[in-house]
């Protein structure tokens, strides 16, 4: 049996010792190597994640056939260095296999049922379909399932040295030689505060036959505490000589765990002997008297070493329970202070549920409010830290008083808490509270801030900033410049000068001030263009309209030449493929399939181009405008370059190249790389004005020019003889 003890705990710790170092709980382990008849598996294969780990407080138990003994199953958490932590899970479900050819499964008690999905309370086939775990031993046909869950995390409290889950009753039956239990994880959770899952481990729980003479112990009778725990101590047979184990106490488990400092006197590595002939005897735990209410408790005694040789361990390991004699106390709650205007004290209510005979104390602090709505401590109340108060005797109501801050800030109702903590002489039922604080500011003057006039380049803008009354006392309020947006939006520095986080005060008695901000006078043509003025940051007043726009007014010449595309100032052959788009000789189909967003028909058009009386001038006002801005939409460049081939008329250019050059229109000046198939279409005084009466197609048709294709004989003519609408297809086809 010690050889066997020795080669397990030796695999154990070669394969830990390749993966990680690993530490076993004092509380759970530390009797492994006090005694030979007990074992360990080596753990399952895992990666360096955090793990549940489920085995027993007696890893290696010897029982006769027709002895019955008990199993503690014991939860505990490792990190993923290895060692033994307190963490919480969402969910765990597992299984204890055992053997039923060999064991019965007598009753399960002590059950941990924090959380508790599925109690140990039945045994199911290893085959039924809600057992998923394997423990990949045969023999180990039957199982008892335990599943725990909970979102806000589980246990509620973690214990680093672990949690008894329940204690399993077996009866070796009479054929009985040995088994072992083993253990199987069906659903292994997250671990709560932390972005990885648990994996699981497990110890398994190796039962053998007494190779002789036995020494067993049973659970101690639950004792009122300040009583005596006994344990009988039992030796299978009488010896002729005197035979010793030795025993220990061990705390409890978790929150129902008994503890040696303040429940029970321990004891450690004491003797107990029979001498020869006897084989009853007794350990007597003195068990404590606190003035604590709790529920019922329990530890444990186990034993080891037992001697001389030839005598082993049964049941090795025992429960004792002690009974709690304490009257439950008062409990303490709080109430929710009436709301209070902003500079008043919020009154909160605490109470006893009845009257003790010695003082109570309880801490208290104040808390932030949570989102917009919530006070601020040291900004709407007067902070208070673990401030004590105390219930004298026969006293059940007391008060807590929060002083709040009357501030000049407009706003909605905000709240803060009271929370209670560190009861001593009753427990906390109700330890959260609310206060609420209402605004006593909508009386306020409020600042508003108005558009400026529009103003030509080179001036100031002039906002114009109010208050809604005279105030007692100066107030301020602070003002930005912000960048318009879009394309007339107007940007600082290059058309403002901007001005950031400045001061405004209005003297006592004041209700209007101006802010000035000076703009830019540049070379560059261009439309008008719009910047922004914001109020922020009032002291002693409110601000009801924090937002002006100022507008820039452009008073740069910018040349208009309708159509000229490669800013040369005139209409030549390098700005013509606009025309060439529209290819009005085609039919209004190819018209239609051209004409991009405009709404216009493909005869409204025909129509207006028919009748152009100035280049690109659709609408007859003179000028090249959005207005005329068909032209354009009829390039379609949102279509293929197959529909731009299809519109482009007699136009040298690619339809990429077209749609490059379309592209790169901005402002009514772009640059073309369109090249000119004739020389005098580019030497017009005006755009293909070649009678100089600077029109187009006015008159008779006097500009009606048609250009030769040849490169060679490039020449202007006149023919007044055509319609107005063919010479200008000629000269568009022309070029």
């Amino acid at each position: 049996m010690h050889d066997l003890l020795n080669s397990l705990l030796s695999s154990t710790q070669n394969v830990m010792s390749r993966r990680r170092s690993w530490r076993r709980s004092p509380a759970t382990f530390a009797h492994i190597a006090q005694h030979s008849g007990r074992s360990s598996e080596v753990l399952e294969t895992r990666t360096l994640l955090a793990a549940h780990l489920i085995l027993s407080n007696a890893p290696a138990i010897v029982v006769a056939p027709g002895e019955t003994i008990n199993v503690p199953i014991v939860y505990q958490t490792l990190n993923d260095n290895g060692a033994p932590a307190a963490l919480k899970s969402d969910q765990f479900s597992f299984n204890l296999h055992f053997d039923a050819d060999v064991l019965t499964w007598v009753s399960t008690s002590s059950v941990f049922t924090e959380g508790i999905q599925d109690t140990p309370n039945k045994t199911l086939a290893e085959t039924d379909a809600i057992v998923v775990g394997d423990d990949l031993d045969n023999a180990t046909e039957t199982v008892l399932l335990s599943s725990y869950a909970s979102a806000a995390g589980w246990p509620a409290n973690p214990n680093v040295n672990g949690q008894t889950l329940y204690v399993a009753r077996f009866t070796a039956k009479s054929v009985f030689s040995g088994s072992t239990i083993k253990f199987s994880a069906n659903q292994t959770g997250s671990v709560i505060g932390q972005s990885s899952d648990f994996t699981f481990e497990s110890f398994p729980v190796v039962l053998q036959a007494p190779a002789g003479t036995t020494l067993s112990i049973a659970d101690a009778p639950a004792v009122t505490e300040g009583g005596d725990s006994v344990f009988n101590v039992s030796l299978s047979s009488a010896q002729t000589t005197a035979v010793t184990v030795q025993y220990s106490t061990e705390d409890g488990n978790g929150p129902t765990g008994a503890s040696s400092a303040e429940d029970y006197t321990a004891q450690t590595n004491q003797t107990l002997t029979f001498n020869p002939g006897e084989t009853q005897k007794t350990i007597t735990i003195a068990t404590t008297d606190d003035p604590f209410v709790e529920p019922q408790e329990a530890f444990r005694v186990s034993l080891f070493s037992p001697g001389p040789g030839g005598v082993t361990l049964g049941t090795a390991q025992a429960m004792g329970f002690i009974n709690d004699n304490d009257v439950a106390l008062p409990t303490v709650s709080i109430a929710n202070a009436p709301s209070v205007v902003e500079g008043g004290n919020a009154t909160f209510n605490v109470t006893l549920n009845r009257t003790v005979s010695g003082p109570v104390t309880i801490t208290y602090s104040t808390a932030d409010g949570n989102g917009p709505t919530g006070a601020v401590n040291g900004v709407d109340l007067t902070a208070q830290t673990n401030q004590v108060l105390t219930f004298a005797a026969g006293e059940t109501q007391k008060t807590i008083t929060v002083a709040t801050i009357d501030d000049l800030v407009p706003e909605s109702a905000e709240e803060f808490e009271v929370i209670l903590n560190n009861a001593t002489g009753a427990t906390i039922a109700n330890g959260r509270a609310k206060g609420t604080i209402s605004d006593n500011d909508s009386d306020l003057p409020a600042f508003s801030i108005a558009n400026a006039p529009a103003i030509t380049e080179g001036n100031a803008a002039v906002f114009e900033v109010t208050l809604s009354k005279p105030a007692s006392s100066a107030l301020t309020v602070t003002y930005s410049t912000f960048d318009g947006t879009g394309p007339t939006g107007a940007r600082a520095g290059a058309d403002f000068v901007g001005q950031t986080n400045q001061t405004l005060t209005f003297a006592a008695g004041e209700t209007e001030k101006t802010i000035s901000v000076s703009t830019i006078d540049d070379a560059l043509g261009e439309t008008s263009e719009t910047f922004h003025v914001t109020l922020s940051e009032a002291i002693g007043a409110a601000i009801s309209n924090s937002l002006a726009d100022g507008t820039i007014i452009d008073n740069d010449t910018i040349p208009t030449f309708p159509g000229d595309v490669d800013g040369d100032s005139d209409f030549d052959a390098n700005d013509s493929f606009l025309i060439q788009l529209v290819k009005l000789s085609g039919t209004n189909t190819q018209i239609d399939q051209s004409k991009g967003t405009s709404t216009l028909t493909a005869t409204q058009i025909r129509a207006n181009v028919n009748q152009l009386a100035s280049p690109g001038d659709v609408d007859g006002d003179s000028d090249f405008d959005a207005n005329d801005s068909f032209l354009i939409q009829l390039v379609k460049l949102s279509g293929t370059n197959a529909q731009i081939d299809q519109s482009k008329g007699t136009s040298t250019l690619s339809a990429a190249q077209i749609r490059d050059n379309v592209n790169s229109l901005g402002g009514g000046v772009a640059t073309s790389s369109v090249v000119s198939q004739g020389s005098e279409a580019a030497v017009m005084a005006s755009p293909a004005d070649s009678d100089g009466d600077t029109d187009l197609f006015s008159d008779s048709g006097q500009d009606a020019a048609a250009v030769s294709t040849s490169p060679a004989a490039n020449t202007l003519t006149n023919d007044s003889s055509t319609s107005v609408w063919e010479d200008f297809r000629d000269w568009i086809d022309a070029i």
